[in-house]
């Protein structure tokens, strides 16, 4: 990386150094908050649907856990071969 491209991409001063690391962690953490959290709040906002219309509910929990363990078992298979 030259010198150009260097103060490009962090600034010229020791705090714009400091600052684009920051904001570039900051993002990363985002980005974990993001992969982590999204299944619980999915998760949270179908039990509060299924409050109201377990029947469909139900359903669609029997579905996804047949979908799910048909996926599971091709992945098992395909980590033996």
């Amino acid at each position: 990386m030259s010198k150009e491209e260097y103060e490009r991409e962090y600034g010229r001063t020791k705090l714009d150094h400091v600052l684009s690391h920051m904001t570039k962690a900051f993002g990363k953490f985002l980005e974990f908050l993001a992969i982590l959290f999204l299944p619980f709040a999915i998760v949270e906002q179908v039990c509060i649907y299924g409050t109201s219309h377990p029947d469909q509910i139900i359903s669609l929990l029997l579905v996804l856990l047949i979908l799910f363990m048909a996926l599971g078992v091709r992945a098992v298979k395909k980590l033996r071969k």
